[in-house]
């Protein structure tokens, strides 16, 4: 992008835009939401995945008294919810470098 230029491409679909519609990773509004698309996707898998594995653990090992179920139930909820957001941010930050990535050419010293 040069300075004062109002056009960008988007660093991943390669589409010219207007560079007030980039955001500040040059990436295009379509190309953003299918990577949060994808980002919650997969967070909210893992988020699933950890929170099933920690209540079959509570379930089998620890064998949780009626007395503290909301307590058992929040480290439940939290655990998604944490797991997810984690997961969400990985996955996003691995999509934006690949693309970031593929865009780099090098030139052949002969």
């Amino acid at each position: 992008m040069r300075f004062g230029s109002s056009e960008a491409s988007c660093t991943s679909c390669h589409q010219l835009y207007a560079a007030s519609d980039l955001d500040r990773y040059l990436w295009c509004p379509n190309c953003r939401k299918q990577l949060e698309r994808r980002g919650t996707k997969v967070g909210r898998a893992v988020g699933v995945v950890a929170s099933a594995g920690l209540a079959a653990y509570l379930v089998v090992e620890v064998h949780p008294s009626a007395r503290f179920v909301a307590i058992y139930l929040l480290l439940l909820v939290m655990t998604y919810t944490l797991t997810s957001r984690i997961a969400r941010a990985v996955v996003q930050g691995f999509y934006r470098s690949r693309a970031l990535g593929g865009v780099v050419e090098t030139e052949n010293p002969e």
